[in-house]
């Protein structure tokens, strides 16, 4: 008889039974904690991305400083969404002259070095 008792309480039973006891013994702290539980996972994740974030926004925010200091001597200006939407033109200002004359002479000088190179393959 109590070889069927033995079989019938099998490991999984015991399992259940653990966590019948626990969850009477405990009350609502369990949905308590759960809940913590989960907002520290939430909070975990959005820290981490936060850290990250700021780090590589302080980081341009330096790069910008020092790009706008190099565009300093062209008329280099970001007009707000509404001043664009009365005056369209004024996007040909926020073109960066001193960025695109460089951009410019090196996509050439890149190029005639390319073709340089396939014309002597």
């Amino acid at each position: 008889m109590f070889d069927r008792i033995k079989i019938a309480m099998s490991k999984g039973v015991w399992h259940a039974l653990a966590v019948i006891i626990v969850m009477l013994l405990a009350g609502p702290e369990i949905m308590v904690s759960i809940e913590l539980m989960a907002m520290v996972e939430v909070l975990g994740v959005s820290t981490f991305v936060l850290m990250y974030l700021s780090g590589i926004k302080l980081f341009f925010s330096k790069v910008w400083d020092k790009y706008k200091n190099f565009e300093k001597h062209s008329v280099f200006f970001f007009p707000t969404f509404p001043v664009f939407k009365k005056m369209p033109s004024l996007i040909v200002h926020s073109i960066p002259e001193r960025t695109v004359v460089i951009g410019l002479l090196t996509f050439i000088t890149v190029a005639m070095i390319i073709f340089y190179i396939q014309i002597l393959i």
